[in-house]
């Protein structure tokens, strides 16, 4: 008798649905997103310097993209927060909870002191990667959507938690930026980040790849707080050694470099395999500061110069600002066999810093407007997607969304 009551009332349910209804998703696809959208985007690296904050605007014109930066806001960090999170490594499950939910409040507090989120279609918080093992089936970023989209008085769309469908699909989750460098920077061959590891982006065959090629400042501020320096600025004192030969043959020739992408690192690569190389050259005699970070630069330029093979590059992150870093990439001679240079494009300091936090403010965006934010062939997951955790109201529902608010 329950089964025949259960078929009969989903018979009558069946009959009473609209027979015109559409899906949003397709709905949306047919009318087009046009904008103009204004989006708040963030990053927050893994160098764990500074919150970077873009104010930006995007339009789409006949299926194409344009977007630009009206604002970039530079927070830096200080000792606290970086020391709150390299502990978490070891914590208890409530201390990351705990460091969660201050972090969140403070970056409001950030955002809200720099701007009025209520200004905004819709901010993308990129969160800060502590843990990120993808080959294990898991990454973390700290920093949760709720509660800056609670801070903004439930008003505001907020997108978090980019990379874990990703990974959950047996991707990556990172890089997550080939969407925006393919659909906003597409006059460039390749784009390229310089910031805590490199990451490199290009086409191949029509379809856009990724993958960390290596790491980059984690690797180089380390380097100089031997000498008590938090950066080597403008890569002066790497500029004054000498290359180690066989230090640079060793870390050219880690496995990771020889794998073939997608691939993506973390911070656990440099404490296990990478750091441990220099320990060992160590056993024997120390090395001037000078000298390792020469050699670190040309280790780095030298993987970049591999994987961009002479491309045509935009070059955005802070390593960027490493003016020995950027010379060796352009060199002519060859810093290990078959290395080419690059034609570097370095822009304006809104877009050397704030690329980052705009391609994130663009992935937001088209999470918002339920569109597809991750391709497969660029984080090697099992279908393209959209990433993202969004808290509040999508696209199609944003203008009641914004008459209500402004009541």
């Amino acid at each position: 008798m329950l089964l025949e009551k259960l078929l009969h009332i989903g018979a009558k349910i069946r009959r009473l649905r609209p027979t015109n209804m559409k899906l949003k998703t397709t709905e949306l696809v047919a009318k087009g997103p046009h904008g103009p959208f204004r989006v708040l985007g963030s990053m927050s690296g893994t160098s764990m310097d500074a919150l970077d904050l873009v104010e930006a605007e995007f339009t789409r014109t006949e299926g194409v993209w344009k977007g630009s930066i009206e604002v970039f806001h530079e927070i830096p960090l200080g000792e606290d927060w970086p020391r709150r999170f390299k502990a978490l490594e070891n914590a208890r499950a409530v201390d990351w909870f705990e460091c969660e939910r201050d972090w969140s409040r403070w970056c409001a507090e950030q955002i809200c002191s720099l701007t009025k989120p209520q200004g905004f279609d819709v901010v993308a918080f990129s969160g800060q990667t502590i843990f990120h093992q993808p080959a294990q089936g898991y990454t973390a970023q700290l920093g949760s959507g709720a509660e800056l989209h609670s801070a903004f008085g439930a008003t505001v769309p907020v997108v978090s938690d980019f990379r874990n469908l990703d990974v959950a699909l047996g991707g990556q989750g990172a890089p997550l930026v080939p969407v925006a460098d393919a659909l906003l920077f597409n006059e460039f061959d390749a784009c390229l980040n310089l910031g805590g590891f490199s990451n490199i982006s290009m086409d191949a065959g029509g379809q856009r790849i990724a993958w960390d090629v290596g790491p980059c400042n984690l690797v180089l501020n380390a380097l100089a707080r031997r000498k008590g320096l938090p950066f080597d600025a403008f890569g002066r004192l790497a500029s004054t050694g000498q290359i180690i030969p066989q230090l640079l043959t060793d870390w050219m020739s880690l496995p990771y470099h020889s794998q073939t992408g997608p691939k993506s690192l973390g911070v656990e690569w440099l404490r296990h395999t990478f750091w441990p190389v220099l320990q060992r050259h160590e056993l024997a005699k120390p090395f001037e500061t000078g000298d390792l970070l020469a050699t670190a630069v040309a280790y780095i330029a030298a993987v970049v110069r591999l994987a961009a093979n002479g491309a045509n590059t935009l070059i955005t992150g802070g390593g960027a600002f490493n003016e020995e870093l950027v010379r060796r990439l352009e060199q002519d001679n060859p810093i290990v066999h078959n290395d080419l240079p690059l034609k570097a494009f370095v822009p304006d300091k809104s877009l050397l810093q704030g690329k980052e936090a705009y391609a994130f403010g663009f992935l937001g965006l088209l999470r918002w407007l339920e569109l597809d934010n991750v391709w497969a062939h660029a984080t090697g997951c099992g279908q393209s997607h959209m990433g993202g955790a969004l808290w509040g109201k999508n696209g199609l529902s944003s203008s009641s969304s914004k008459e209500t608010n402004d009541h």
